[in-house]
C-alpha cells in the first residue's frame, strides 16, 4: 500500500529526527509507528472488553442471581473505578 499524506512542519521535523536518530527509512518509521499504535489500541480494547465481561459475566455464566442483582453489580463496579 502506498500512503500519500500532507504534514505540517513540525511532523516533518520529528519525522526527519527519527530518521537521523534511528537511522531507519520513513517506511521503516511508518510501520513501526502504526505496529505500535495498533497494539495500543488493540490493548486498550481488550482492556475495556475484560472490564465489561467480568460486569457482566458474559463469558462464565454470571452469577446465579445476576438477574436480580445487576444494578448493585452496575453500582459497585462504577463505584469501584472512581475510588
Amino acid at each position: 500500500m502506498r500512503i500519500n499524506a500532507r504534514l505540517d512542519d513540525s511532523y516533518a521535523e520529528k519525522l526527519e529526527f527519527l530518521q537521523s536518530a534511528t537511522r531507519l527509512s520513513l517506511s521503516d518509521i511508518v510501520r513501526d509507528s502504526v505496529d505500535r499504535y495498533y497494539e495500543a489500541v488493540l490493548a486498550e480494547q481488550k482492556r475495556k472488553r475484560a472490564s465489561l465481561d467480568k460486569l457482566v459475566g458474559a463469558f462464565s455464566g454470571g452469577p446465579p442471581d445476576g438477574s436480580t442483582r445487576y444494578k448493585q453489580d452496575v453500582l459497585d463496579h462504577v463505584a469501584g473505578k472512581h475510588a
